[in-house]
C-alpha cells in the first residue's frame, strides 16, 4: 500500500470516529475543552483587622488616640494596598474634620502604643480627608499602620463621626474588590465651668459684654449665644467684647432672663466647644421700646 494511500484511509478513520460519535474521541474534545476554561493563575483579595478598636469618645481627660490598623493582602497575588476614608451621611462631617490623623507602618500592633514616636513613612490629615495607607504587600502578608487621632479645641461637642475606612488591593490593571472597617469618634459635652463675662448698662439701650484676657492668638474670632442661636455679631480677639442690643435677639427667644455664652468660632464661623465666657442678661419692655439689661 503506497503511503498515499495510507494517509487517506487514517484520514477517512479519524473523519468516521467523530461523525459516528466515538466516545474516545468526544472524550479527549471535551476534556481539552474543560481543562482551558478552568485555568487559574492567581486571585486578589483585601482584608482589614482593628479597625472598631479606633472606636472612643474624647473628653477632657481623653485627648488623644493611638490605635493599631493591620491591613491584609489575603490571597496569592503580590499587590498594593490602597485605602480611602469616608464619614456616613447620618453622622458629623464637622467632627471628622476637626480630628487630627497621623498614621505610620509598624513592624506589629505591640509597637502602637500612646508614646510612640512617629515613623517614616507617616502621612497625615483628618479623619474626613486621609491620605492613602500605601504599601506593597507579597501573598498571604499584612502590615500594621499606627494611627493617632487628636480632636482639635474646635471640635464640635457633643457630636459623633462614624468613619469607614475602605481597602483594595492592587497588580496591574487587576483590582480586588474592596472592603471596608468602621468605627466611631464621639465628643461629650463641655463640663468644666465657663468664665463669667463683665456685662456694662448703656441706658436699656445695649449692654457690651467681655471676657477675661487670655492666651489666644488676637485673630481667634468669637461669637454670643443663647442656646444654639447666635446673637449679635462676630468679634476678635483684640476687643475682647461684644455689643448686644434688643434686636439682636431674635422672636425665638422670649422676654426675660437668659445666659450668654461666649464661644470660639473656627473659620467657617461654626461655634466650638471652646467658651470664653458666660453671663446673663435680661430683656425687657421700657417706655421707648424693646430693652435689655446686665444680670436677672
Amino acid at each position: 500500500m503506497s503511503r498515499r494511500v495510507r494517509v487517506l484511509l487514517a484520514a477517512m478513520l479519524s473523519l468516521a470516529l467523530v461523525v459516528g460519535g466515538s466516545s474516545a474521541a468526544w472524550a479527549l474534545w471535551t476534556a481539552s475543552a474543560k481543562a482551558t476554561s478552568s485555568t487559574t493563575i492567581g486571585k486578589l483579595a483585601a482584608g482589614i483587622k482593628g479597625a472598631q478598636d479606633l472606636t472612643t469618645t474624647f473628653s477632657g481627660t481623653v485627648t488623644s488616640l493611638t490605635k493599631p490598623l493591620t491591613l491584609m493582602n489575603s490571597e496569592n497575588l503580590r499587590g498594593t494596598t490602597t485605602t480611602s476614608v469616608s464619614v456616613t451621611s447620618d453622622s458629623s462631617l464637622a467632627l471628622a474634620q476637626a480630628i487630627d490623623v497621623v498614621a505610620w507602618p509598624v513592624p506589629t500592633t505591640a509597637d502602637c502604643t500612646d508614646g510612640a514616636p512617629v515613623g517614616s513613612g507617616s502621612i497625615t490629615g483628618t479623619w474626613a480627608s486621609l491620605p492613602s495607607m500605601t504599601t506593597t504587600l507579597a501573598a498571604h502578608t499584612e502590615v500594621v499602620w499606627c494611627t493617632r487621632s487628636t480632636p482639635r479645641a474646635s471640635a464640635p461637642t457633643p457630636a459623633t463621626a462614624n468613619i469607614r475606612v475602605t481597602l483594595t488591593t492592587s497588580w496591574g490593571s487587576w483590582v480586588s474588590a474592596p472592603v471596608s472597617g468602621g468605627f466611631y469618634l464621639n465628643t461629650s459635652a463641655a463640663t468644666t465651668a465657663s468664665p463669667a463675662t463683665t456685662c456694662t448698662d448703656h441706658d436699656g439701650n445695649y449692654v457690651d459684654l467681655t471676657w477675661p484676657a487670655s492666651s489666644r492668638p488676637t485673630e481667634t474670632w468669637y461669637a454670643a449665644y443663647v442656646g444654639d442661636t447666635m446673637v449679635g455679631k462676630t468679634s476678635q480677639d483684640y476687643s475682647g467684647s461684644i455689643q448686644l442690643a434688643p434686636s439682636d435677639f431674635p422672636s425665638s427667644i422670649p422676654a426675660g432672663t437668659s445666659t450668654v455664652v461666649v464661644k470660639v468660632v473656627d473659620s467657617t464661623g461654626a461655634p466650638t466647644s471652646t467658651v470664653a465666657g458666660s453671663g446673663p442678661v435680661t430683656l425687657f419692655t421700657q417706655n421707648d421700646g424693646a430693652a435689655i439689661r446686665c444680670g436677672a
